[in-house]
């Protein structure tokens, strides 16, 4: 159990440390995710516009998931706590991949995919970890 609860944090602290290109400089997810609440009602929300569009929702989806993944941790069922392990990490990955999707395109996107890699590494280790072991006590 002490296994999934650090590949969990692991995977959340990761995920926040993705380097993204913002602006004229470079900085972390984590603190685009809290400057993110700011900008939500100014900026328009596009999946599928620029790398600069997709940064917002990205951010946001990638914080709540990040606190509903932690919340997770504490479910006493395991299957329960099995599938909602499961739904946020992948969600998370989604989050990612789409931030990345034009990566052969963009110097952005590349950055930040080369930067997520760790991110990444850690979110499959929790999936394989939390889907084919035996149940825990």
């Amino acid at each position: 159990m002490k296994t999934l609860g650090f590949l969990s944090w692991l995977t959340v602290i990761l995920n926040g440390c993705i380097v993204i290109g913002a602006g004229h400089g470079i900085g972390i997810l984590f603190i685009y995710e809290i400057l993110g609440f700011k900008f939500i009602w100014d900026e328009d929300v596009n999946l599928l516009g620029s790398y600069d569009d997709r940064l917002l929702p990205v951010a946001l989806v990638s914080f709540f998931c990040q606190i509903l993944l932690l919340i997770s941790l504490q479910v006493k069922i395991w299957k329960m706590k099995k599938m909602l392990i499961t739904v946020f990490s992948l969600i998370l990955l989604l989050a990612f991949l789409f931030l990345v999707r034009d990566f052969p395109d963009s110097g952005l996107d590349t950055f930040s995919l080369i930067g997520g890699i760790p991110f990444f590494i850690s979110a499959v280790i929790l999936l394989i970890r939390v889907n084919f072991v035996i149940k825990e006590r």
